[in-house]
């Protein structure tokens, strides 16, 4: 089966509370990266812009659906849904977004928490029957970051190919300098603008985060 990736955006009751989450989060890094190979990442991120100290946003893609359910069944999984249920942490329900990967650029290897990479979260909705005309686009830009820009370390595109109606993106550069000044002055990303962003019905997201806690990827695969 295809890999699937998992973002979702937690918001806490307050600080403190948000300090209890990424603690257990911590344990399940720890559990994760030497038990579990089917967890091909696994990445606690903040906002760039942390104003209120309560958000945090997870990345997680699972070599197949079953390496996901099998995850959810360990016990420090557990052990974060019982925070989650009785724990009275939350501010309200997490965002969740699971999809399957439709293109990816992958890294010979993979960023860890000192290297400070920059992550973007992307949320593109599209008018009905259009997305997959917009694949095209997102599979030029895949293309040509593959080929052009050693500072793109990872661009993962994720859609529902059943539903059609949103892509999303995991992108994962060297810095917010080479964001402002190479990528997003690249021709691909202006042509996918001007071949696709009329048929674009919202942008949400569009979320920069920093990497704390978990892994980008497998020593063995490189992968992102």
């Amino acid at each position: 089966m295809s890999p699937i990736v998992t973002t979702a955006r937690i918001v806490c009751k307050d600080r403190e509370s948000r300090v209890k989450a990424l603690d257990v989060f911590h344990k399940i890094v720890e559990f994760s990266e030497p038990n579990e190979p089917g967890v091909l990442r696994y990445v606690v991120t903040l906002p760039v812009e942390d104003t209120t100290g309560t958000v945090l946003y997870m990345i997680e893609e699972y070599a197949s659906q079953e390496a996901s359910d099998s995850h959810l069944s360990t016990a420090p999984v557990k052990a974060l849904i019982e925070l989650f249920t009785t724990g009275d942490v939350l501010a309200g329900a997490p965002e969740v977004s699971t999809l399957p990967i439709v293109f990816n650029k992958t890294a010979k290897q993979a960023p860890s928490v000192s290297d400070n990479p920059a992550i973007i979260l992307a949320n593109f909705e599209y008018k009905s029957g259009t997305v997959s005309n917009a694949f095209k686009g997102w599979k030029s830009v895949v293309d040509y970051v593959s080929a052009n820009e050693d500072g793109t370390r990872g661009y993962t595109v994720l859609a529902d190919v059943d539903t059609r109606k949103e892509v999303r993106t995991v992108e994962v550069y060297d810095s917010w300098d080479f964001v402002e000044n190479v990528h997003l002055k690249s021709p691909a990303i202006r042509a996918n603008v001007e071949q696709n962003g009329k048929d674009r019905t919202d942008v949400k997201g569009a979320v920069r985060v920093k990497f704390v806690d978990g892994f980008l990827g497998r020593e063995r695969s490189g992968k992102l």
